[in-house]
């Protein structure tokens, strides 16, 4: 027997396109507790779901509550309600993939893998050119802010913090130093994809370290402290290809670390 319905997990930092809809109480546990079953994959792609009757007995809930969860979960794009044929799974083509909900319930439903490899060939797509066109910027006040966010990248590793502070602020401060170019580069769309998978590249930033063997210390500061130096010495000096290239270098190792620690954490 499955468990009964869990309350809702604790609010997550809100990203600039927020959720599709933001539901808390009884109805934002059902709708969780779905769709993490369904992007677990416990339904398959054209697979009906139980009946309403089913879950409200299942999940303890009324048929309104039930209703309105299967409406969220269709403008995720992770079912299709149709008259005489039921709620079916929808392909994964058809998922709202950078839905924070939908990314959210991809880790904790041990999709890490493939979350992380999605994302990460996203960023080696779009990367490159960000550092490329933030460095052809000449919006001075950008411009300083990818200087403050250098200056403030370096600093974890000469500090003195307890390892675990030190992990969490280098974690931030990485983050911190690709939104300063996103912001620099000029593009809000591309500000607002970065919001949104935040909470992912931060877990993926937590396994590249331990993939260097890091659990409670810092071990792979400085390799990654180095690659990120080469990209902000050719934006210091206007070497927009240089840039470039160094951006696309950093994604690759991020790739290769990424595979390499979630292997290790299994």
């Amino acid at each position: 027997m499955r468990q009964p319905l869990q309350a809702p997990s604790p609010a997550r930092r809100p990203t600039q396109l927020g959720r599709l809809m933001d539901v808390r109480g009884v109805l934002g546990g059902a709708v969780q507790a779905l769709g993490k079953r369904i992007v677990a994959g416990e339904w398959k792609p054209g697979e009906g779901l139980p009946t309403e009757s089913e879950f409200m007995a299942e999940l303890g809930v009324g048929r309104s509550v039930v209703r309105e969860a299967v409406r969220i979960l269709n403008a995720k794009g992770l079912v299709r309600s149709r008259p005489m044929d039921g709620t079916r799974v929808q392909p994964r083509a058809e998922w709202r993939l950078v839905d924070p909900d939908i990314i959210q319930w991809r880790i904790e439903a041990a999709d890490r893998r493939t979350l992380f490899d999605d994302l990460l060939h996203a960023r080696l797509a779009l990367e490159p050119g960000v550092a490329w066109a933030a460095t052809a910027s000449k919006d001075e006040t950008a411009r300083a802010r990818v200087d403050a966010a250098w200056r403030a990248k370096i600093a974890p590793s000469q500090a003195t913090d307890a390892p675990e502070a030190q992990r969490e602020k280098f974690i931030e401060t990485d983050l911190e130093f690709h939104r300063a170019l996103l912001a620099a580069a000029g593009s809000e769309t591309l500000q607002q994809f970065f919001a949104v998978i935040e909470a992912a590249l931060a877990l993926s930033l937590d396994v590249q370290m331990q993939a260097k063997g890091s659990v409670t210390t810092v071990t792979g500061m400085d390799e990654s402290n180095e690659l990120h130096r080469r990209v902000y010495e050719a934006f210091a000096r206007g070497d927009s290809e240089g840039a470039q290239d160094a951006m696309r270098a950093l994604i690759r190792s991020a790739m290769t670390d990424a595979s390499e620690g979630l292997s290790r954490i299994g």
